[in-house]
């Protein structure tokens, strides 16, 4: 993975210069995005909430979903497709397949340096803002039938999805009992969808733009990774082991010490945290934060 540091907005803007110069020079095929984490976590970056824990193992994955479903109906209620429901579940901190990125830059290295007051964790490591350079061919809208068969394993419910053992003939592939079940459910949300799945498509990774029925997702300007499987549905697909059009991710390092500096700074561009969460918990949060206090003291909880 290719690494860059940035200990003001300068420098972040050079490193930005500097990714899009590697990664999207002489080519209009690909897309930048990108995602901050608090915390530098290493060759486990980058990874959605469903691979944390054992959520993977069993049937623990779809019996989440359905509980959700069960639990929470009138939440779901408008939802159209499985990937509306996953967005709703991530939303609400749930863990699925999908990891929030944005269009973004500044909006990423807000969320990199962003002290959440629900948080336990200290403000003592360094952060991390991701950078994805993504082909268009990997990237769909919420309504694609890549999107549907991706996002339906996470309503399956047995445990025999395993497409290492199945054939790679297509016809053959559609034919098996496990596959059946599985169009079962993309079924559910297109009754006419054919049984012609792809069994690359099953084991690939793509950035899906979802519908902006969000006010959170539309200020962000939101998107998702949405994680195909890795031979079965107990192992969630990497970006080595991905079958689709291959994604590259790069890091920009924000040092622990530049934090406070670059927290002002992007205060100074109006990256707050009102603005950031339009809605009844950013007002909160910024009248906190930043009502009555001296400046040293805006990010202290």
């Amino acid at each position: 993975m290719i690494c860059f540091e940035a200990r003001s907005i300068a420098d972040y803007i050079e490193c930005l210069k500097d990714i899009r110069s590697e990664c999207l020079y002489g080519r209009n095929d690909s897309r930048l995005y990108y995602r901050g984490e608090p915390n530098d976590y290493g060759n486990t970056a980058g990874q959605p909430g469903i691979n944390r824990g054992r959520w993977l193992d069993g049937d623990n994955e779809s019996d989440l979903f359905r509980e959700c479903e069960r639990r929470l109906p009138q939440e779901f209620a408008e939802c159209r497709t499985t990937f509306e429901k996953l967005v709703k579940m991530q939303h609400y901190r749930v863990p699925t397949r999908l990891l929030d990125i944005s269009l973004d830059p500044l909006q990423a290295l807000f969320f990199a340096l962003y002290i959440d007051p629900k948080s336990k964790s200290g403000d003592n490591r360094d952060a991390v803002v991701l950078v994805y350079g993504i082909p268009k061919k990997a990237i769909l809208n919420w309504h694609s039938d890549k999107v549907s068969v991706i996002s339906n394993v996470a309503t399956y419910g047995y445990d025999d999805l395993d497409v290492a053992r199945l054939s790679r003939n297509k016809e053959d592939f559609n034919a098996s009992e496990s596959i059946h079940h599985l169009l079962h459910e993309i079924r559910a949300e297109k009754p006419h969808f054919l049984p012609e799945i792809e069994i690359d498509h099953l084991e690939s990774i793509y950035c899906v733009h979802p519908l902006l029925d969000n006010p959170r997702i539309r200020m962000q300007q939101g998107a998702f990774l949405l994680f195909g499987i890795n031979g079965n549905k107990h192992r969630l697909a990497t970006f080595e082991s991905n079958k689709g059009p291959k994604i590259q991710m790069m890091k920009i390092q924000i040092p622990q010490c530049a934090k406070v500096r670059v927290r002002d700074e992007l205060n100074m561009l109006g990256k707050t945290v009102d603005n950031v969460y339009p809605d009844w918990d950013g007002v909160s949060d910024y009248f906190g934060r930043f009502y009555g206090k001296p400046v040293a003291d805006y990010y202290k909880r």
